[in-house]
């Protein structure tokens, strides 16, 4: 029955992670998505053609994590107020959003976090510079960075209430609405920033209570009359702790959800794109930190084009019509493509620009007019292009003779590119669900192996019958296992510590600068609030993997080498081995995984949350107590203490 319920088990985990990947990766047909959501610019005038004419269009832009440091990287602020000076001054957009991360707030070590007041004094600085280039009206909001050791939102640590754009008005999520006279366009402001907001690393999810998730939905219905709704917020989706049916289904009649946190990854995910089942699109910014990113996004004729554009580069170009067929939202209409007269590109440049030519699939189609500040228009016949994808290419020629040139695919009947398979994953699960998922998973496999193995009476039932290294080796770590769960000391040793981690508190430390809080791996009790977890739960894996289960492989392959134990248990006697054979295969590797678990125990915790995280450290600093009685108890019989290990021989299970 044990080998049943194992197999039934492993059934279960792959139909769970087959049904995951099925939900994310089998695309939705383009007329199937969101059908609840129709296109929803009525206010937009039905008889008005995309054409020739600069009307009924404007323009925004978006950075984020500008992570402005009193330790680190001194410029981003100066530069700050050189891309206002050098790029806002010639974008002249109508608004700035700024998705979190306005400050770092972190200490110079970076192991420690607090609010320091000259990071926002500079950043307040650079906004009063910034209104000297550019009338925009600027949307900033929170990142995790920015609510680092904040104990609540009226504290006087809440540094962005008063050196923001927006804090003084909003302390959280609102919304803004921007008026034209061809319709209304909503923006609302999501922040998932948990309050109180604990000092790192223990604040990199966000999260919505009822209250704040309650107060996006009444923003959500004000905006139901709008011509078009924009989201926009620190956290991607997949990285808000919230109860179902969750923030994308709030935003649900959003066209985009706008964010930044994940830093491009490192470099390695540039263009972190997706559109949701929902139909809303989710585009997060690489950012302002490391890479000096921004994003201009246009809504032209209620049709939203975007481009993400480094620092330095020129000229800044966006094709609007047609659009890029990747980013087709069932919330605009496509017939405004495929009823257009002409092509409408956008071109931004501190340079005069002398030709704007443009191809379709390779076929030149002409040079384009300039209409009217950076639009710049060609006739064209959509009727041509009606089914399947295409690609339209433009090519920018300024005074100094330097060249551009820009290529996007578009279609007329629906027809669009995937987007690239590691953003999809990243952006459309739930982060804190999967690693609740692998850590939960690991736990009850870790449990089940043992519980199973000191169950059998017989292991040689369960030994793989032929040749070669691979059955050599699965037959010789089973015994070893088998032989480890038959031991009481090694049995419950090994399995209280997994259950430890799973229920009981991980460590008590100065979570908020003068509160001590409580972590557990399925959440953080402080200052009366209970936060749920989410980063924890990795965390508990990455305990898992470095401790639990070398300790496990290391106490078998020790009880192996050091005893002989007879074909059923009955019993077990010490074994002469070579001081070098000891050294090389159980020293070293103990003193290796030792060593390790000691440094991280020395600092991670302790410089995040104080001594006392060092001192009231069961997981980390039990670890290592665990660890050396153990090593004791296999290395050292036999002791006084028969009750730990007898003298002659280890108490075992009959």
């Amino acid at each position: 029955m044990g080998v049943l319920h194992m197999i039934f088990v492993l059934l279960v985990g792959v139909a769970i992670i087959f049904a995951c990947i099925v939900d994310i990766f089998v695309p939705t047909p383009y007329n199937a998505i969101n059908r609840d959501s129709e296109p929803r610019n009525h206010l937009f005038s039905e008889t008005v053609t995309v054409g020739p004419d600069f009307e009924n269009i404007f323009w925004f832009v978006q950075i984020t994590d500008i992570h402005i440091s009193k330790f680190r990287d001194r410029k981003r602020g100066p530069d700050l107020i050189h891309f206002c000076r050098e790029y806002l001054s010639i974008l002249k957009p109508q608004l700035v959003i700024v998705t979190g991360d306005l400050v770092d707030a972190r200490s110079k070590d970076t192991t420690g976090s607090k609010q320091y007041i000259e990071e926002w004094q500079e950043y307040k600085n650079a906004l009063t510079e910034c209104s000297k280039y550019s009338n925009s009206r600027w949307l900033d909001l929170r990142g995790n960075h920015d609510a680092f050791n904040v104990p609540e939102l009226r504290n006087p640590q809440n540094f962005y209430r008063k050196y923001s754009m927006q804090g003084g008005e909003h302390m959280t999520s609102y919304l803004h609405q921007y008026t034209t006279y061809f319709g209304k366009y909503s923006f609302i402001a999501v922040d998932a920033c948990p309050d109180p907001g604990p000092k790192r690393p223990f604040n990199f999810f966000g999260q919505l209570n009822e209250d704040r998730v309650q107060q996006l939905i009444r923003y959500a219905e004000q905006s139901e009359q709008s011509n078009m709704t924009i989201w926009f917020g620190h956290y991607p989706t997949s990285f808000i702790v919230q109860d179902p049916p969750g923030i994308r289904h709030v935003m649900r009649n959003g066209i985009v959800y706008l964010c930044g946190h994940l830093h491009t990854l490192g470099g390695f995910v540039t263009d972190m794109y997706t559109r949701q089942k929902t139909g809303t699109l989710e585009l997060e910014l690489g950012d302002w930190r490391d890479n000096r990113m921004f994003r201009v996004l246009v809504v032209d004729h209620d049709l939203l084009s975007f481009v993400d554009v480094h620092l330095g580069d020129w000229p800044v170009i966006l094709i609007t019509n047609p659009k890029n067929a990747q980013f087709h939202s069932p919330f605009e209409s496509i017939e405004r493509i495929q009823l257009s007269t002409h092509v409408r590109v956008l071109v931004f440049s501190h340079l005069k620009i002398l030709s704007v030519s443009v191809h379709i699939d390779d076929d030149i189609l002409g040079e384009a007019k300039h209409v009217n500040g950076p639009l710049y228009v060609i006739k064209w016949n959509p009727a041509i292009y009606t089914v399947g994808l295409h690609t339209i290419e433009v090519t920018v020629k300024d005074s100094e003779s330097n060249t551009k040139t820009v290529l996007q695919p578009f279609s007329l009947d629906g027809s669009a590119p995937e987007f690239s398979l590691i953003p999809r994953m990243i952006l459309m699960m739930n982060i804190f669900t999967v690693g609740k998922f692998i850590f939960a998973v690991m736990v009850f496999a870790y449990i089940l192996l043992l519980g199973f193995l000191r169950q059998s009476t017989n292991i040689r039932n369960f030994f793989l019958d032929g040749g070669g290294t691979v059955y050599y080796l699965f037959n010789r770590w089973l015994w070893k296992l088998w032989l480890t769960s038959r031991i009481n000391l090694t049995y419950y040793s090994l399995l209280g510590s997994v259950l430890y981690i799973t229920f009981g508190p991980w460590f008590a430390g100065e979570m908020l600068e003068g509160h001590t809080g409580v972590v557990f791996v399925w959440g953080i009790f402080v200052k009366g609030t209970f936060l749920p977890g989410s980063h924890t739960f990795f965390y508990g894996i990455f305990q898992m993997i470095t401790f639990n289960i070398p300790l496990l492989l290391f106490v078998s392959n020790t009880v192996d080498l050091l005893y002989i134990a007879s074909g059923n248990l009955k019993e077990i006697k010490a074994r002469q081995i070579g001081r070098w054979q000891k050294f090389l295969q159980l020293d070293v590797p103990f003193l290796t995984m030792l060593v390790f678990q000691a440094y991280i125990t020395l600092t991670e915790f302790p410089r995040a949350y104080g001594t006392k995280a060092l001192v009231l450290g069961p997981v980390r600093t039990g670890s290592l107590i665990l660890a050396v009685i153990l090593h004791y108890c296999l290395f050292r019989l036999p002791l006084k203490s028969p009750s730990i290990c007898p003298a002659n021989r280890f108490t075992y299970s009959s």
